[in-house]
C-alpha cells in the first residue's frame, strides 16, 4: 500500500483528466444520440458508450484494472484483494434523454473492497467533486465548505409515500436529485438523509460513497451496518443507508424507524 499511497495524487490528477474527458464526449453527443437497450430493460446511449471509450482511454494508462457499467465482463476479475477503477461513464442515462441535466460521471478507486479514490462530475454545470484517501474533498480544485441541512434526499423514482412519512416524521424536508449527484449534496452538507431501499449497482455509489465519508459522513448497508463492499461478486448493492456528518447522531432514531416500516 505504500507505493500506492505516494501515487494516489497522481491517479487523482488521472482521474480527473478522464472525468472531464467523459464530460466532454457525452456533451458532443447531447443533440444526437441514438438509444438502445441493455438485457435488463435499462437504457443505453451512444453517450454511454463515447464517455466510456474516453475514460478507458485515459485510465487504461495507469495498468489499473478498470471495471465499467458498459464491460461489465472485466467484474468476475475482482476479490477481496483487488485494486480496480470502477466507472458509470454516464450515471443518470434517462436524465440525459431527458434533458434534466442531473446526470455525471462516476470515478472510483477500489482497494481491498473499498473505495480511496473518487470523482463525480456534472457536465452540465462544469462542477467536478473528488476526493482521494489522505486529501480533503474539492470542487473543481477547492477544498469545499461543509454545511449542517437536515434534508431528506431522494431519486425521482423512489416510493414518495414512504418517504413522505420519513420525512415529516423527523421533520425533513424532501429534496429530489436524480444520479449520483445526490452524493455532493450530502458531502456538503446540503442534504442530511439519503435511504434507498431499492436495487442500486456498485458503480452507482462507489465515488460517492467515498466522497461522503471524505466528508465524514457515513454510508452503511441495511442488512448488516457495514460499509458496501465494491469487491463482492453480486454487483448489486445492498439497501443501504447515507447520512451527512450532521446528521450521523441520528443513525439509531432512523434505522429503528426504517425496520418500523419494513416489518
Amino acid at each position: 500500500m505504500s507505493d500506492l499511497s505516494l501515487n494516489l495524487n497522481n491517479l487523482h490528477q488521472v482521474a480527473l483528466k478522464a472525468a472531464k474527458a467523459a464530460g466532454v464526449a457525452i456533451l458532443n453527443s447531447y443533440n444526437k444520440f441514438e438509444i438502445q437497450y441493455k438485457f435488463d430493460n435499462s437504457l443505453l446511449t451512444t453517450a454511454d458508450l463515447a464517455a466510456n471509450d474516453a475514460i478507458y482511454e485515459i485510465l487504461s494508462k495507469t495498468q489499473i484494472p478498470i471495471c465499467s457499467e458498459e464491460s461489465i465482463l472485466a467484474f468476475d476479475k475482482r476479490d477481496e484483494n483487488s485494486i480496480f477503477w470502477l466507472i458509470d461513464p454516464l450515471d443518470g442515462t434517462r436524465e440525459f434523454v431527458s434533458r434534466s441535466g442531473e446526470f455525471c460521471v462516476c470515478i472510483a478507486l477500489i482497494y481491498h473492497s473499498r473505495p480511496i479514490l473518487g470523482v463525480i462530475y456534472s457536465p452540465i454545470n462544469d462542477e467536478i467533486f473528488s476526493s482521494f484517501q489522505g486529501s480533503s474533498i474539492y470542487k473543481n480544485g477547492k477544498i469545499i465548505d461543509i454545511n449542517n441541512r437536515n434534508s431528506l434526499i431522494t431519486g425521482k423514482s423512489q416510493n414518495i409515500d414512504n418517504l413522505d412519512k420519513f420525512a415529516k416524521n423527523f421533520n425533513l424536508n424532501i429534496i429530489e436529485i436524480s444520479s449520483a449527484i445526490k452524493f455532493t449534496y450530502l458531502a456538503q452538507g446540503l442534504a442530511g438523509v439519503f435511504v434507498r431501499l431499492y436495487g442500486s449497482s456498485l458503480w452507482d455509489t462507489a465515488a460517492g460513497d467515498f466522497l461522503l465519508y471524505q466528508s465524514g459522513g457515513i454510508m452503511l448497508s441495511l442488512n448488516d451496518l457495514k460499509p458496501l463492499n465494491y469487491a463482492k461478486k453480486d454487483t448489486l448493492n445492498d439497501n443501504f443507508i447515507a447520512l451527512s456528518r450532521s446528521q450521523k447522531s441520528n443513525l439509531n432514531s432512523y434505522l429503528n424507524y426504517i425496520n418500523q416500516i419494513q416489518k
